[in-house]
């Protein structure tokens, strides 16, 4: 079974892209070591220990709170749409966990709920369509207020709080982008919980330290929040 796990990583990418490296690492002798050290970085990529370096540290300090503030409201940001889909346009599977773990809140709390979203192209806005899904989980449609302005984080913040004012937030997005919404919203709000929608890093198996596409997606994402981290710290500090 691990022979045939082994085999299987190294026949589909990234784990195709690192063999055909090492192979081309013979063929080409002059750029052996380039091609090497490329395979080396393509594996740090694609492997948990790719996720211990850029995903750990994200969310090492995220806990799903124990209690809530009273009289808050639940903000739950976008992560974006398929768009012109069989089935129209449709949430993606980062936002549809962050609006789940939304539902879930209020189901608990009865709290209204903002999502924030809007659209870099024109189209309908994110957070339209994210509404229809709360209303089509049981949601009250009064109990919902749409802030459809906001292309990215900062605006996410800055249009939340002109809709709602400087009100007590719980903040729901996924455990990736936590630490940079949380840094983001508190800049217009004083008071902000953060509410993870799910994590992603765990102890490994053995499977998990071969190169595959779920780590080298993580990966990618947890890299893109770090360059965020330090372009938003240094724009807006």
């Amino acid at each position: 079974m691990f022979l045939q796990k082994i085999i299987g990583a190294f026949l589909v990418t990234p784990g195709l892209f690192i063999l055909l490296l090492i192979v081309g690492s013979f063929f080409f002798k002059k750029a052996r070591w380039f091609l090497l050290a490329l395979a080396a970085i393509v594996y740090l990529f694609s492997s948990y220990v790719g996720e211990f370096l850029f995903l750990w540290s994200l969310e090492k300090n995220l806990d799903v709170p124990v209690t809530l503030p009273d009289d808050a409201v639940i903000v739950v940001l976008g992560g974006g749409v398929e768009r012109n889909t069989k089935a129209g346009d449709t949430l993606s599977d980062a936002t549809l966990r962050r609006l789940l773990t939304g539902v879930q809140i209020y189901q608990k709390t009865k709290m209204p709920i903002l999502v924030t979203g809007g659209s870099l192209t024109g189209l309908r806005p994110e957070a339209m369509i994210m509404k229809d899904y709360l209303v089509s989980l049981g949601v009250p449609e009064e109990k919902i207020t749409v802030e459809d302005r906001s292309r990215n984080t900062y605006e996410n913040a800055f249009f939340t709080r002109e809709k709602i004012g400087d009100v007590p937030i719980i903040l729901v997005t996924d455990s990736i982008h936590m630490r940079r919404a949380v840094s983001t919203f508190k800049s217009f709000f004083q008071s902000v919980t953060p509410y993870p929608a799910g994590f992603y890093f765990g102890d490994p198996e053995f499977v998990d330290f071969l190169p595959n596409a779920t780590s080298f997606y993580l990966n990618s994402r947890a890299i893109y929040e770090w360059i965020g981290l330090v372009w938003y710290n240094f724009r807006w500090r």
